[in-house]
């Protein structure tokens, strides 16, 4: 009895040994194709591309600022902030007495926000770590500014409905996101101005201002009903 135990253990450690390699070679590619490698920026990478020359010109983020036509003593979020491109210019557009929110999910982003607003001197710039599904505002806002961050945002529809308790009474929520061409990779990101037309109406806003002058993006105010 001994002797067939021992024969069958020696068979099973030969055939875990000699597997045939075609199998294996199938296997691997099977695991390949489910999860494929992809290269992550680091958060300096992505806050410099962010911030590169082109995508700068692209967004013409001085004439952006102009029609967010805010004020002095406002208070604006920045939702979805990235490396502070917006929040910076911003900040200095509702001096004196104003404050700006960068709000973002990415706590090392917010680190770059810190810095860069300190190195430009902007003290009136408040980092907020927000969840995936709150923005976590500490305090109502005049503007709510989202520039290509709500396609990254899972459930858009149950999010917006949440902002309008972050907006003060007659507060603005401004969208920028693509419009046509979307960048490699956020196909499953894709959604259309008239999906967002339905998302805003059933949260309560309506289309206050539409601005047709960044290319391949829209851009778009709202104001609660």
């Amino acid at each position: 009895m001994r002797t067939v135990i021992r024969l069958t253990l020696a068979m099973v450690l030969l055939a875990a040994i000699f597997v045939d390699p075609r199998i294996s070679a199938s296997r691997e590619n099977s695991r390949q194709s489910a999860s494929p490698p992809q290269t992550q920026r680091t958060p300096e990478e992505y806050a410099k591309f962010l911030e590169g020359a082109d995508r700068v010109a692209r967004m013409q983020v001085p004439r952006v600022v102009e029609a967010l036509a805010v004020k002095p003593e406002m208070k604006v979020a920045d939702l979805g902030s990235g490396s502070g491109l917006f929040t910076r210019p911003l900040a200095r557009a509702v001096l004196p007495g104003g404050v700006v929110y960068a709000i973002d999910v990415d706590a090392a982003l917010l680190k770059i926000v810190e810095r860069s607003a300190k190195e430009a001197g902007l003290a009136n710039v408040s980092t907020v770590l927000a969840a995936t599904d709150d923005p976590k505002l500490p305090e109502p806002v005049d503007l709510i500014f989202i520039c290509d961050t709500l396609h990254h945002i899972g459930n858009q529809g149950p999010y917006l409905k949440k902002l309008r308790q972050y907006l003060k009474p007659g507060g603005r929520v401004a969208v920028i996101d693509f419009s046509e061409r979307w960048p490699e990779g956020h196909e499953p990101m894709r959604y259309s101005l008239d999906q967002l037309e339905v998302w805003m109406k059933d949260a309560g806003f309506a289309r206050t201002q539409s601005i047709d002058w960044l290319d391949n993006s829209f851009f778009v105010f709202y104001q609660a009903r």
